[in-house]
């Protein structure tokens, strides 16, 4: 007999510490990220709107070339410009928002300086990268931004995007160190942290793409036409990253801690924020 799975009907909503402030630090302007940053420019018009303060800042050190086009979200009159910049220009233009933008690599301790100067707000790292160095800076800010005591309500939130050919995943966590699943909840209703993505998935922090890397280098735009790659893999990366803040949010009812899709087969699945899901998730 099949058994009904109430995983979703039985988990906590993710509950954010109450701010007055949100900033969020996107890592990454490439595939993913050249999506990502619009999908969350338009997450926090509808913040604002709501009379919640936010901000953005964009981080990336490269500039956009011809073999960019069309796999990410730029165009041929923005070739040679810095890929941070070009967008966070579009956003402050297109929406009004508060955007600024870092043509480097990330750095923790640089980049959050401004974050860590008052209490009262809340960041959420957004990372749009394929290397392990950057997710590790990532990680290093979560644990760093952590807080003192196990029961302190999570000063920063870390979501992480990525794909391969034609399946991708999106996870979010805000705790750097392993705790009993029981201990990140507040009675059965409200989850008030996760485990960090580097928790559930440590391979994110190592180098696998020495072992899986060709000899002969294959551009992006190649590998799309010659079907290696989904043409729109980074775009589903993108609505999975926005949906995923939208809900924690805008409509309060997030209760999901990772999602995993594969475009070949149509298929998705989640794991939901239940101490159970949790425990095997780590």
């Amino acid at each position: 007999m099949n058994r009904i799975d109430l995983s979703f009907a039985n988990a906590g909503v993710v509950m954010p510490k109450e701010h007055n402030k949100l900033r969020i630090i996107q890592v990454g302007a490439g595939g993913t990220g050249s999506f990502a940053a619009l999908a969350i420019a338009r997450f926090l018009y509808e913040l604002k709107e709501s009379g919640k303060a936010a901000e953005m800042l964009i981080i990336d050190p490269d500039v956009v070339e011809a073999g960019n086009i069309p796999r990410s979200n730029f165009c041929a009159a923005e070739i040679g410009s810095f890929k941070a910049q070009t967008l966070a220009t579009r956003i402050a233009l297109a929406w009004g928002l508060e955007c600024g933008y870092a043509n480097e690599r990330f750095d923790a301790e640089a980049h959050l300086k401004q974050s860590s100067g008052d209490y009262r707000n809340l960041t959420v790292i957004v990372g749009c990268v394929d290397n392990h160095l950057a997710r590790r800076e990532m990680h290093l800010a979560v644990e760093k931004h952590q807080g003192y005591r196990s029961d302190d309500a999570p000063n920063i939130w870390w979501i992480d995007g990525g794909n391969g050919r034609f399946s991708g995943q999106v996870l979010i966590g805000s705790n750097a160190k392993p705790m009993k699943a029981v201990k990140l909840f507040v009675g059965s209703s409200i989850c008030r942290s996760l485990p960090a993505p580097s928790l559930v998935h440590p391979e994110l922090l190592t180098d696998l793409e020495k072992a899986t890397r060709p000899i002969t280098q294959v551009s992006c735009p190649d590998r799309v036409r010659l079907g290696e790659q989904s043409l729109n893999v980074n775009q589903r990366v993108a609505v999975e990253i926005g949906e995923m803040l939208s809900a924690m949010f805008l409509t309060r009812n997030l209760r999901r801690f990772a999602t995993y899709f594969d475009l070949e087969t149509g298929t998705s699945r989640s794991l939901y924020c239940t101490p159970d899901q949790i425990e095997s998730a780590t």
